[in-house]
């Protein structure tokens, strides 16, 4: 019972932390607005397409870390049962889709850079043919009788006019089905627990189906996205590490998309992925022990949980702020300068 009790008392002054979430939760949310209401005004294709549903995932996530992190100062569930439903499913909804559109950012930025780099190529052994050819043509020329006011004829090829735009549309689909999938049972399953002393727990009461969902989450929101982003990351590093191709390559939006995807991958791996390993720990931990009781934190588990889930907060803040950096394309749009080329990645 004293336990219990303890469990009631807020770790940091509600104030501060009212105060905290507000600053940043409402400085991601001015940021992930700006990058909507930019984007709306511009035509999108490829990876910009990425960053507006990238703005529109962090928007509901960082709102719905708001209340986790008040409960998890309280260590008491304060928002009612349709809160509580509301916040298990948007918030698996929205950290899935937010992971997956980062790990899509990575591999169209690598698709995209694959594609001008054939070009390129091309590009140099047509340059060689044609010398070749040339060659031969003069050489030809001073055995043989010509027409000296006939010019040679010439062909050139504008490589930049080569559609580098790589369709977008079936993995954004794929990732918001996989977010909508996995965030239904959520809706379905969470409910709050009143234990003593007005301690209230939103969880899903069922020990089986709960870690049977966090075992799902586990592989689909955890180990999945790190493997794809971690192999993706040292793709990216690589090609970065090639000055060769990248000198060549006139299309510097298309490195930038490189440069923004590794650091959108760094941010997740030291911003988001401490939140879900936590998260996972606690509810396999707790889950063997066979009782709703005890779900209910300690100290120790307070302090971890409020800076993991502050961590993740400031990911939702530093994306689009990263966006609006590296992208040359969303940088002119904030410099409320006229800019109408056409987005080529």
């Amino acid at each position: 019972m004293p336990e219990l009790a303890r469990a009631a008392a807020p770790l940091l002054p509600p104030l501060a932390l009212a105060a905290l979430v507000a600053c940043v939760a409402g400085a991601a949310a001015l940021a992930n607005c700006s990058i909507l209401a930019a984007l709306f005004k511009t035509s999108r294709s490829g990876l910009l397409t990425i960053i507006l549903q990238l703005a529109v995932a962090d928007f509901i996530l960082g709102a719905s870390i708001g209340p986790e992190l008040w409960s998890f100062n309280t260590r008491s569930w304060v928002f009612g049962d349709p809160g509580c439903v509301a916040y298990r499913g948007l918030n698996v909804f929205a950290s899935t889709a937010s992971s997956y559109l980062v790990a899509t950012i990575a591999l169209h930025s690598l698709a995209t850079i694959n594609i001008e780099e054939k070009v390129i190529t091309k590009r140099i052994k047509r340059s060689e043919q044609d010398e070749d050819e040339e060659i031969r043509s003069s050489r030809h020329s001073l055995v043989t009788s010509s027409d000296s006011s006939t010019p040679p004829r010439t062909m050139n090829l504008d490589y930049r006019l080569a559609d580098h735009r790589i369709s977008v549309t079936q993995p954004s689909i794929f990732v918001w089905v996989l977010a909508i999938s996995l965030s239904v049972p959520e809706f379905v399953l969470a409910t709050t627990v009143h234990l003593d002393q007005n301690v209230v727990v939103c969880t899903i009461v069922d020990t089986s189906q709960r870690l049977h969902m966090y075992s799902i989450l586990a592989v689909f929101n955890l180990f999945l996205p790190l493997l794809i982003m971690g192999t993706a990351g040292v793709l990216v590093i690589i090609k970065l590490k090639i000055k060769k191709i990248l000198s060549q390559i006139e299309c510097f939006e298309s490195i930038a998309a490189l440069k923004l995807s590794l650091w959108l991958i760094v941010v997740y791996i030291f911003l988001c992925t401490p939140r879900s390993v936590v998260t996972a720990y606690n509810i396999y931990s707790k889950s063997m022990q066979g009782n709703v009781t005890s779900l209910v934190q300690d100290d120790d588990t307070t302090v971890v949980n409020i800076a993991t889930s502050g961590t993740y907060i400031v990911s939702t803040l530093v994306r689009p702020l990263l966006s609006i950096s590296l992208l040359p394309h969303v940088r002119k749009l904030f410099s409320f300068g006229s800019y109408t080329q056409a987005d080529n990645v």
